[in-house]
């Protein structure tokens, strides 16, 4: 009896290449999370989308190694570069319809005279009267507030002029909601124009939206209300 022992002879073609492109595409799928807090992170799922096509270039013969966690890469920065691009527009959007709406009540408010609400949503709502109080009542029983006022309301011109044109104005933004960040502030510039010309330049409100975390919400105050003036120099935002 006898055996007969063969030995395999292990050749270069028979070990798939390894792309290490892959594997860097891997990794940078798993931190292209980051993309959907910080919109600047959105440099990430791109470069992991550049080496997973880099790793999944064509080849002959065997599969290469890492070309599936490559396809894993590729899936996951894909998915986390999409929602990092549809998350900030999705808030950017909704914070723009809610500025357009806050400022358009509170142009309504001035054109009603209703000067006191017109002061207090000025102010941020730390600063505010307590919500459930008369606030015409608790500011004329306030002779500070009171006598504050009645001086801002006298050089006020546009509060004047807006509430001497009455409520009827149907008033129409003059361009698109600009929604920017100042100093790590939420801001919406909005410009308004009244078709029956009873006020014939364009009204800026610009309004801060500022979040509250002890209560979960957020809330407006306008930071700015007077005619449309143009700028000399650009405006800085951080």
């Amino acid at each position: 009896m006898g055996a007969e022992v063969g030995y395999q002879v292990i050749s270069d073609d028979d070990v798939p290449p390894f792309r290490a492109s892959g594997v860097v595409c891997f990794v940078l799928g798993i931190l292209s999370f980051w993309a959907t807090i910080a919109w600047q992170m959105l440099v990430v799922p791109i470069a992991a989308l550049v080496f997973g096509i880099v790793a999944m270039r064509k080849w002959q013969g065997q599969r290469p190694a890492g070309t599936t966690v490559a396809v894993i890469g590729l899936l996951l920065s894909s998915f986390f570069g999409a929602a990092g691009l549809t998350i900030p527009l999705a808030k950017r959007n909704t914070i723009g319809k809610q500025a357009e709406f806050f400022a358009r009540e509170f142009l309504e408010l001035a054109g009603r005279g209703d000067v006191e609400l017109v002061a207090e949503l000025r102010k941020e709502a730390r600063n505010r009267q307590v919500k459930d109080m008369n606030i015409k009542e608790a500011y004329e029983k306030d002779k500070i507030a009171r006598a504050s006022l009645e001086e801002s309301s006298d050089s006020d011109s546009i509060v004047n002029e807006i509430r001497l044109a009455g409520p009827n104005i149907q008033w129409e933004l003059a361009e698109p909601v600009r929604v920017y960040m100042y100093y790590g502030m939420e801001r919406a510039d909005t410009y308004w124009i009244d078709p029956s010309g009873t006020i014939k330049e364009k009204v800026q409100v610009e309004l801060q939206w500022t979040p509250d975390d002890e209560n979960n919400v957020g809330n407006w105050h306008v930071n700015q209300f007077h005619y449309w003036r143009e700028l000399l120099v650009a405006p800085t935002v951080l």
